[in-house]
């Protein structure tokens, strides 16, 4: 099975199973849950597109 199939298909039975509505937990749901991982993942394609890129916080 495609792994979208399989993700599709465990969402599906965890709705119809535990009788939930389906609640969408956003496109950046990975980026808040691992905010240093993201930015490791996009150090990464950066490096690989022989760029380079810095990470500064934003002043408040």
């Amino acid at each position: 099975m495609a792994p979208l199939a399989h993700k599709l298909v465990i969402a599906i039975w965890h709705v119809l199973h535990d009788h939930e509505p389906y609640r969408d937990l956003g496109a950046d749901h990975f980026t808040r849950r691992d905010p240093e991982r993201a930015m490791r993942r996009m150090l990464k394609e950066a490096n690989s597109l022989g760029l380079t890129i810095r990470f500064d916080p934003i002043p408040a």
